[in-house]
């Protein structure tokens, strides 16, 4: 199946996203569900006008795709304030002072540090889903 990456950004009632593969396609949501919906239909969208004005479609939206959420560093810190930043450093094996500055946008990570960082979230996001509360 293929994958279409769509950008999120953090807004005061939710999120705005877009794809970057299809420039115009963008849209909001409340929750990444809402987005997910919305998301479909701009891409309906834009789809059904580049049908009418015969561009060329990418395959990739011809067909069931799935999306790829992608959200900034600073952002998910911002997203979820709970999140223990030192616990992500440590998992990570990155400096927690480091990792503050990621998170407030003082500095941005380079491509291997967001690696590690998206690493150690994901793997706090499994943990967490093996639990269940009595």
């Amino acid at each position: 199946m293929n994958k279409v990456i769509v950008i999120l950004e953090l807004t005061d009632t939710g999120y705005s996203a877009y794809v970057p593969e299809l420039p115009i396609t963008c849209t909001a949501g409340s929750d990444l569900n809402e987005i997910e919906v919305n998301m479909r239909e701009a891409i309906a969208l834009h789809i059904e006008g580049m049908e009418l004005y015969k561009e060329e479609i990418p395959t990739k939206f011809m067909t069931n795709f799935i999306f790829d959420f992608h959200l900034d560093i600073q952002d998910f810190f911002q997203l979820f304030k709970p999140v223990k930043q030192s616990v992500i450093a440590q998992r990570a094996g990155i400096n927690p002072s480091l990792l503050r500055q990621y998170a407030r946008g003082i500095k941005h990570p380079s491509l291997v540090q967001a690696k590690k960082i998206e690493k150690a979230i994901h793997q706090l996001g499994r943990e967490l889903l093996r639990i269940q509360l009595l």
